[in-house]
């Protein structure tokens, strides 16, 4: 159907309509002025003939003459019938009545025309008929026949060939850009057109496409270096305040100095965690951890992380089940795939508290479901980027970058992350490739 809609398509199928239209009305026109001429030349052969007698004062030179027609024509071209002083002159037996008359009407011996044109003439006393042949017209409409089928079909059938090629030459590098736009929108932002084409507008399209992906990618680089950067600069002097900090917990302190320590501690934990995702999830964009990938049982890391944290479901009144159709080799990083299925579980824990939580494996296809509140549609893509949450889970603790990093390790694994409303809850599924 999307090929249907393509604009090269509707071109040529309209320039082939007016190119079959353009030739249909100028063979019309053509046939009919060569009609309109030879049916006036048959006319007129008619009354030619019949002044070539009438004009004859004496009867039976009259005679004489009509016999002389009668006997020179060929009953294709003419026949003749003159009735008159009592003897009947004629190269047909009977008359035949005025207008065209077809040969299923006309009684004779032979060959004869496909039609006739007839007219009669008054001779006082007596009657005088010519038929003359129209098998001038049947030459016509076979050769305007043949001009269509031997002509004009087959240079309709030449054009849409060449249409089709040019459609699908044509629709393939406009799919090529369009599935480069559509990688450009999903993230891959390596993602070009790249195939040569020739100096047309879709050429040009694609170049300057190209172009603009190089320089999206060297910007959006540009950019998570400096985030990577940052984190890193940080991240060192955060956690030597998290020395520092604990240190002075050793030392004796009054209580409400002790809280106030504790709190610090604990949010300098969750800055150092924080940014310790963030440098995370920026080296997975790049690519690092491919050079650890093994043999990896998805089934069995499963199960280990469904033991590891039933207790914490059953602890906050819920419970999780595991259910597997079967081990499911891929290749992947260990630590990497159980930092997934962790953080997935543990986002359902802290969102969905005291409901059931189902991990499951059917195919490729790794799902976590719960019976929380779920993400609404429109914020599904939006809570899988960094530092991403919901109004409703400001609440709750977190840094908003658990679902990024899980993408991010899907996408390292080129895996399908996808996520869906479980009614009620959230169904989060990777799909791993074959």
């Amino acid at each position: 159907m999307r090929r249907l809609r393509s604009t090269p398509l509707r071109l040529s199928v309209m320039l082939i309509a007016v190119f079959t239209v353009f030739i249909s009305v100028g063979l019309g026109i053509a046939y009919l002025l060569m009609h309109q001429a030879l049916g006036a030349e048959i006319a007129r052969r008619a009354d030619q003939t019949i002044e070539e007698i009438v004009t004859i004062p004496e009867t039976e030179e009259r005679l004489e003459r009509a016999a002389e027609i009668a006997t020179a024509a060929d009953r294709r071209a003419l026949l003749i019938r003159l009735e008159l002083g009592g003897e009947t002159i004629a190269n047909i037996a009977t008359d035949l009545p005025g207008g065209i008359v077809g040969d299923d009407d006309i009684d004779l011996p032979g060959p004869v025309a496909d039609s006739y044109l007839v007219q009669h003439a008054d001779l006082g006393p007596g009657r005088l008929m010519v038929a003359v042949g129209r098998d001038s017209m049947s030459e016509l409409h076979e050769t305007f026949v043949a001009i269509l089928g031997f002509a004009l079909l087959p240079a309709l059938l030449l054009t849409s060939a060449i249409g089709i090629v040019v459609v699908r030459r044509t629709t393939a590098r406009v799919d090529g850009i369009r599935s480069t736009l559509h990688a450009l929108s999903e993230g891959d932002l390596g993602a070009r057109v790249g195939a040569p084409h020739p100096d047309t507008d879709l050429g040009d399209i694609s170049r300057d496409l190209d172009r603009m992906a190089e320089a999206q990618e060297a910007a959006v680089g540009a950019l998570r270096q400096i985030g990577a950067d940052i984190a890193h600069d940080l991240k060192t002097p955060i956690q030597r305040v998290a020395v520092r900090l604990e240190q002075l917990g050793e030392s004796n302190l009054p209580d409400p100095a002790r809280e106030h320590l504790d709190r610090a501690s604990a949010e300098t934990a969750q800055i150092i965690a924080t940014f310790q995702s963030l440098l995370q999830i920026a080296q997975l964009e790049g690519g690092q951890g491919r050079e650890h990938f093994t043999h990896v049982d998805l089934g069995a890391l499963l199960e280990d992380m469904a033991e590891i944290y039933a207790p914490s479901s059953e602890d906050a009144g819920g419970h999780l089940t595991c259910s597997l159709a079967g081990p499911l080799p891929v290749r992947g990083d260990r630590h990497l795939l159980s930092r997934l299925v962790a953080n997935l579980i543990e986002n359902a824990l802290r969102h969905a508290p005291g409901t059931g939580i189902e991990l499951s494996l059917s195919g490729r296809t790794l799902m976590v479901r719960d019976g929380g509140p779920g993400i609404p549609e429109g914020q599904r893509d939006h809570v899988l980027r960094r530092l991403a949450r919901l109004e409703a889970s400001r609440s709750t603790p977190g840094s908003g970058l658990g679902l990024a990093l899980v993408k991010a390790i899907s996408d390292l694994h080129g895996a399908a992350l996808t996520l869906d409303d479980a009614r009620p809850g959230l169904v989060v599924t990777v799909t791993f490739p074959g």
